[in-house]
């Protein structure tokens, strides 16, 4: 069951995708755009968390474990993570293209959620770095490599921007890990969200600030009655961060990268059948791919039960 809620999560990143792809489209500034969708989560979870008594419960939760010192400061700063992320995006992706750019995050993603399994980083305890696991996360990188090859072959190779990026997927990796930390003091994935909003938000809304101080158009952000799913960004991000922040404890870091990168990229291809966003966005490499991919994970979830039965 939590490995189906990670490849739906992978979907529902590659349906928030082409939002903040159009919502971007429209204000024409990438910070403004993401920060706004922010907003619409962080109001949705503020009904939530305050309106709900659990997870009012959840939130007092988290606060008594900050004055107590049972949760460090520094533990509630994953959304920094998902800011730090965007900010990237919008500045790396003209300089980089879309392919390199995809294949260099998941990369730090991947290589770095190896060290936060072995290093125990998650609640879901330590688990060790072994040729299973390196093997298909490699092939994963490979199966992504293959469904972006059309746009690779014209992308600019930069090394600065490249390890940028690569860092920045090895900071939404220990971003989730936090989160899974913050998630198992106050046992409400919606009250984890609401502080990844919160923290992600105000990063989002500094960065954009500092943007429009110097000089950087603000952007124009759409009223029209019929756009209003522009907006809806911000609650799908909620989704997908208070179920990853559910599923954690029970996947490792790993494999809810693994099967979450499956769900993005088969998501992305059911997406552009569905509603193309452009003539050939469904291409063989994009369908090899995706099927080489889910290959490793099927493949790995085999040999780890075959493992789990001999031991």
């Amino acid at each position: 069951m939590f490995s189906f809620l990670a490849f739906i999560t992978g979907a529902v990143v590659s349906i928030q995708s082409r939002v903040a792809g159009e919502l971007t489209k429209v204000v024409e500034n990438g910070i403004t755009a993401v920060a706004f969708s922010n907003y619409v989560g962080w109001v949705l979870l503020t009904i939530l968390v305050f309106g709900i008594k659990r997870e009012r419960a959840g939130f007092h939760a988290v606060i008594h474990a900050l004055r107590t010192k049972s949760l460090r400061p520094w533990e509630v700063l994953g959304g920094w993570g998902g800011a730090i992320f965007i900010a990237t995006q919008s500045t790396q992706v003209p300089i980089l293209g879309v392919a390199l750019f995809t294949i260099t995050y998941i990369a730090g993603q991947t290589i770095f959620a190896l060290i936060v399994d072995e290093l125990g980083l998650t609640t879901n305890g330590k688990k060790k770095i072994n040729a299973l696991r390196v093997i298909s996360s490699l092939i994963t990188l490979i199966g992504v490599m293959v469904a972006v090859y059309p746009d690779l072959t014209s992308a600019q190779f930069a090394a600065f921007p490249i390890i940028l990026v690569i860092v920045v997927g090895a900071a939404t990796s220990l971003q989730q890990a936090l989160n899974s930390r913050v998630n198992q003091v106050a046992q409400r994935p919606l009250v984890t969200a609401w502080f990844n909003f919160t923290v992600g938000g105000s990063l989002l809304t500094l960065v954009m600030g500092v943007r429009v101080w110097t000089g950087h158009p603000f952007g124009s952000l759409p009223t029209s009655p019929d756009q209003w799913w522009l907006y809806s960004g911000g609650l799908l991000g909620l989704i997908f961060i208070a179920t990853t922040a559910y599923i954690l404890k029970h996947l490792g870091m790993l494999k809810w990268g693994l099967v979450g990168v499956t769900g993005q990229l088969i998501g992305a291809l059911l997406l552009d059948w569905i509603v193309p966003a452009h003539s050939g966005a469904i291409n063989r490499f994009l369908i090899i791919g995706s099927l080489i991919t889910l290959a490793s994970v099927l493949g790995s979830r085999y040999f780890e039960s075959r493992t789990s039965k001999d031991a």
